[in-house]
């Protein structure tokens, strides 16, 4: 059942984010589910508007995750910020 694009549904379903540090080493492949405008994954929590902005907040071994960026169609791409200092970029694909 295919329903309207309204209120961000056309986001809903699984999504599989890679997270690259920038300014430090390792990386991250986090799977999450989009449901309504909502981000629910472990340990991580966010949003997504109709239009595809998003923004999440994690919790990584005590070091908190703030992401932020945009979906359009099956992919996105944002950056992050770790309480560490650690920043990055994440790409996201739609499964």
């Amino acid at each position: 059942s295919k329903r309207s694009e309204g209120g961000g549904v056309g986001f809903d379903g699984a999504w599989v984010v890679v997270s690259v540090g920038t300014n430090c080493s390792g990386g991250s492949t986090t799977a999450v589910v989009v449901s309504s405008g909502r981000i629910i994954g472990q340990g991580v929590s966010g949003t997504v508007s109709p239009s595809g902005a998003a923004s999440a907040v994690g919790n990584s071994n005590g070091i908190r995750v703030i992401s932020s960026g945009r979906l359009s169609g099956r992919r996105g791409s944002g950056s992050f910020r770790q309480s560490d200092g650690c920043i990055g970029r994440w790409t996201a694909t739609k499964n």
